[in-house]
């Protein structure tokens, strides 16, 4: 067995891959989920969390429609970005510093707690559910979103399993769950929550699949981690990198000028009952 990581590698672990490359060219591609969120639920004067706020898209799109709006990330390079974007456009939200399984705030503070595509990422999954349950209030909703193994970010897991299966950690939590209306309920058992799920479809244009690949392996994170571990062990990223380039290609959707990658996603609602 491994040596168990500690607290203070795990936050450093989290904020080292978060804030390698450029997320803000990532963020900049979900924007829209997020200004359709606060179309759905955003409402004058609502008290809002928005958990694992990023670069700040959900917390911003929230306060423009008049929400009460409290926000927070574990990454501080992520969090200085959020808290310029709201000066710069003159915003009122609250941030500050915290963990998805440890959220900053009392009991029942907020009537919408909402993560977009941050929960679902959490590396304790049903420690996460219960801690946005919590800062929920009675008779208020949680709305996450994540991602599923459909679509263009799927075949970025995809790819890596079929041409690298033993550089997957089996102890990884699977982030699908969020996005499976089987498992979701199992992630808030025992809490006193009504749970659906729908699934949506979001779409990422590009020049091409080429400039697409180029995009995500210079600013994600995640992408910058999964090439520095195929390296490390000595395989070869550009065979991944043209496989998934290959993928994207065929899954594409084209524009007038460009194309448009279409990635499928759960939009999770839980109700906390009164």
């Amino acid at each position: 067995m491994g040596r168990a990581i500690s607290a203070a590698d795990r936050v450093a672990a989290i904020t080292g891959l978060w804030s390698d490359g450029d997320y803000r060219r990532i963020a900049a591609l979900f924007a829209p989920i997020s200004e359709q969120l606060a179309a759905n639920w955003a409402g004058p004067g609502l008290r809002v969390l928005d958990a694992a706020t990023g670069t700040g898209n959900t917390a911003l799109a929230f306060a423009r429609a008049g929400a009460e709006v409290d926000a927070f990330d574990l990454t501080p390079t992520l969090l200085d970005i959020a808290e310029r974007r709201a000066a710069e456009q003159r915003l009122r939200v609250r941030f500050r510093q915290g963990d998805l399984v440890a959220i900053p705030y009392d009991d029942a503070t907020f009537e919408l707690v909402v993560s977009t595509f941050g929960a679902f990422l959490a590396d304790q999954q049903q420690a996460c559910a219960r801690e946005l349950v919590r800062v929920c209030r009675p008779g208020g909703t949680i709305v996450t979103t994540g991602w599923s193994g459909e679509g263009a970010i799927g075949v970025l897991t995809a790819v890596t399993v079929e041409h690298h299966p033993d550089l997957r950690d089996p102890a990884a939590p699977d982030v699908r769950v969020w996005s499976d209306p089987d498992r979701l309920p199992g992630l808030f058992a025992g809490c006193d929550v009504e749970v659906s799920l729908e699934r949506r479809t979001a779409e990422f244009t590009f020049a091409s699949a080429e400039q697409a690949m180029e995009v995500f392996e210079t600013t994600s994170g995640p992408v910058r981690a999964l090439r520095t571990n195929v390296e490390r062990a000595g395989r070869d990223w550009s065979a991944l990198r043209q496989e998934i380039v290959r993928r994207w290609t065929a899954l594409a959707r084209p524009t007038g000028d460009g194309i448009a990658l279409p990635s499928v996603y759960g939009v999770a609602v839980v109700r906390r009952r009164s």
